[in-house]
């Protein structure tokens, strides 16, 4: 375990471990400052595999040279597929708006949006360079989903306290340093989308609906304790859930469904197919989330809320062992050896299978 890419103590640890052994190494969790330290080590070793979360932001030597990526969000390997585009409805502000997180890392993100568009044409021209070095290798993509534990989504005995309610961020910043997405999305704002519907829901408050935004928590409590978290989400008839404008697959949506709050947002193109019984579907664009057009639809919402909340708890088991860790690893190893994903975890249509030069591989 590193403690950051100045854990020097550490790094020089797995130094003489790696030059002791060549066994194969599976990097997981690690930031790309930390993965630039460790360069210096695999540069010439290589034998190693990555576990790739927020993918985009992953520096591209090691998505290029790692003999497997494993995606914890299918959209990373639909797009190396050509089966989508990194954002595809709508697009960020062209001006960063860190309000109401402000701190020095997005204050500093407003500060470098506009430079960053400046760049991107000149950036994404060196892009097209980078792509042509990473040739498309389904067989190195490997679809390895966020593990679930029951005891991290205990059901709570906890009075519904609010009609509507957001626990998540709305603010996500990243720089992208994947070729395979535009420039032009540095220091965006890509939840955007959860932006722009929370606050939609929040002028509705008292007319006549009740609504929780953990963004009026004090700066420090604006990210929850976990166990206020786990309390907020089930005080809720409704919780507010997006992937954000890439569409990602974030862990709130097992952990809202695996509570029994039904979520009020936005589908995912590729993965949970589940998802169909336990969110209802508001599209995100100006005429939508208009006080005229919202407000009947969260009444719709809140008088279907018995039957959502039934249809989460009967999925409950069911996410529970689609995402239990040993059955998650079974399913990268069938992947390895050349077979689908079982179903379950893609959305019709969506094909998963890797190629079969790779079917001999294991871990």
């Amino acid at each position: 375990m590193l403690k950051g890419f100045r854990d020097t103590v550490r790094i020089e640890e797995l130094r003489q471990l790696l030059r002791q052994s060549d066994v194969h190494v599976v990097l997981v969790w690690l930031l790309p400052r930390e993965l630039t330290a460790l360069y210096p080590i695999l540069r010439e070793r290589k034998n190693f595999s990555l576990v790739a979360d927020d993918w985009w932001i992953q520096p591209h030597w090691f998505m290029r040279e790692a003999e497997y990526v494993f995606f914890r969000k299918y959209e990373g390997i639909a797009l190396r597929r050509g089966q989508t585009a990194f954002v595809t409805e709508r697009q960020p502000p062209w001006i960063m708006n860190p309000a109401p997180h402000f701190g020095w890392y997005t204050n500093l993100a407003a500060a470098l949006r506009l430079p960053a568009l400046a760049i991107s044409p000149a950036v994404n021209a060196w892009n097209f360079f980078r792509r042509r070095s990473e040739p498309v290798d389904p067989g190195r993509y490997i679809f390895s989903p966020f593990p679930l534990e029951a005891v991290n989504v205990p059901i709570l005995d906890e009075p519904r306290q609010f009609d509507f309610a957001n626990t998540g961020s709305s603010c996500g910043i990243w720089f992208m340093r994947d070729p395979f997405v535009s420039y032009h999305y540095t220091c965006a704002n890509l939840y955007y989308d959860r932006q722009i519907l929370t606050d939609a829901v929040a002028r509705l408050e008292g007319r006549p609906f009740t609504f929780y935004d953990c963004r009026r928590e004090p700066h420090d409590r604006q990210r929850l304790p976990y166990a206020e978290y786990q309390r907020m989400n089930q005080r809720a008839r409704f919780l507010i859930a997006t992937g954000g404008l890439q569409d990602a697959s974030v862990p709130k949506f097992l952990e809202y469904a695996c509570v029994g709050t039904p979520m009020i947002g936005r589908r995912l193109p590729f993965e949970y197919p589940w998802l169909d019984d336990c969110l209802v579907p508001v599209d995100i664009d100006d005429a939508s989330l208009a006080p005229e057009r919202l407000k009947p639809r969260l009444q719709t919402a809140l008088d279907q809320y018995s039957g959502l909340r039934e249809k989460c708890l009967g999925w409950r088991d069911r996410l529970l062992k689609l995402y239990d860790v040993h059955n998650l690893l079974d399913m990268v190893q069938g992947q390895i050896d050349g077979k689908p994903v079982p179903p379950g975890y893609l959305r019709g249509g969506t094909t998963a299978t890797p190629e079969p030069e790779k079917a001999d591989h294991r871990t």
